[in-house]
């Protein structure tokens, strides 16, 4: 399956991914515990993350190219706007 990986810096790193599973607990099934994640969108489809002080490592999978090149712009796209004050850059590899 196709994969994306993107390292994101941020001080805030463990509260935005965080955050992300708050927001998504319950729409999604979710596991968080000591500061990594996964988020599971479908059956063919998750995230897994983990924070630490300098930023946010992230591995996407998906079914096929366009809708992993759509996640990654949604899960950056959260991420921003609970970042607020701080500007995330991933590039998606």
């Amino acid at each position: 399956m196709p994969t994306a990986h993107a390292r994101i810096a941020s001080a805030q790193a463990r509260k935005l991914l965080r955050t992300l599973c708050n927001h998504w607990r319950h729409k999604f099934e979710l596991e968080y515990a000591d500061d990594r994640a996964r988020i599971v969108f479908d059956a063919d489809t998750q995230l897994r993350a983990g924070a630490d002080e300098t930023g946010l490592a992230l591995e996407l999978i998906a079914a096929d190219p366009a809708r992993l090149h759509t996640l990654q712009g949604v899960v950056l796209e959260h991420l921003q706007r609970f970042a607020r004050e701080e500007t995330l850059a991933a590039d998606w590899r």
